[in-house]
């Protein structure tokens, strides 16, 4: 099955299978359908940015529910990974990059961004 032809909202089915088959479904999809901020090879790109918090989610598995199908478990992952990322004095704009990064995978996902992520238009 091709999934880069097929749009987000298409995906959703199938791109919920955990984080691991998620994050691979959505940088598949990213391939053809590049987002303007999206800097395949650094440390900025949409790809980099979700695959640290797959990393995070893997690490500290969420238990008010999954982030991956419930909006508030997703609310809370967010917020507790920006959180997290600020524990190691990381700049605000890079947090910010990161959230953007983190509601376009959300998107793709089917769940929107989470309430005052950047773009997410709350």
């Amino acid at each position: 099955m091709n999934l880069a032809r097929r749009r987000p909202n298409e995906m959703a089915a199938v791109a919920r299978t955990g984080l691991a088959g998620s994050y691979a479904a959505f940088s598949e999809w990213l391939t053809s359908h590049p987002l303007a901020e999206d800097r395949p090879f650094g440390a900025s790109s949409v790809r980099y940015q979700v695959a640290r918090y797959c990393d995070y989610l893997d690490a500290n598995p969420w238990r008010e529910g999954d982030p991956l199908r419930d909006p508030a478990a997703r609310d809370g992952a967010v917020k507790a990974y920006g959180a997290y990322l600020q524990t190691f004095g990381t700049p605000a704009a890079t947090i910010r990059l990161g959230l953007l990064s983190i509601g376009h995978f959300y998107r793709f996902l089917g769940l929107q961004a989470t309430a005052g992520t950047p773009g997410s238009g709350a």
